[in-house]
């Protein structure tokens, strides 16, 4: 399982790894979210399949947000705890969340 979490459909794990170590938060926050969406999903003992989509699906969420925090001028070290908390929760909890907001906010029944 190692092996495979290494070299994901032919993505050098060790570029990602260096590129965050220089400072790309963006990417920092997507291994951030992929890697506690993959803890997350292993502790709950999901399907290997279903584990790794919601890696990647946390991982896309949390630079959708990334690129919605520069846009709104966030500082970009928070990128890393945004991709921690959209990991830690996964991407249903976090569509609830946002579906409260906005129902609240347009009012929407």
């Amino acid at each position: 399982m190692i092996g495979e979490l290494l070299i994901l459909n032919n993505v050098n794990l060790s570029e990602l790894v260096k590129s965050w170590l220089h400072d790309d938060a963006q990417i920092g926050g997507a291994l951030m979210a992929f890697t506690m969406a993959i803890l997350r999903m292993a502790y709950l003992g999901e399907a290997r399949g279903k584990t790794f989509i919601e890696g990647f699906l946390c991982s896309a969420l949390t630079l959708t947000a990334s690129s919605a925090m520069n846009y709104f001028n966030f500082p970009s070290n928070l990128n890393v705890a945004v991709g921690g908390f959209i990991g830690f929760v996964g991407v249903r909890k976090v569509g609830c969340y946002i579906s409260m907001y906005l129902k609240g906010r347009f009012r929407i029944k």
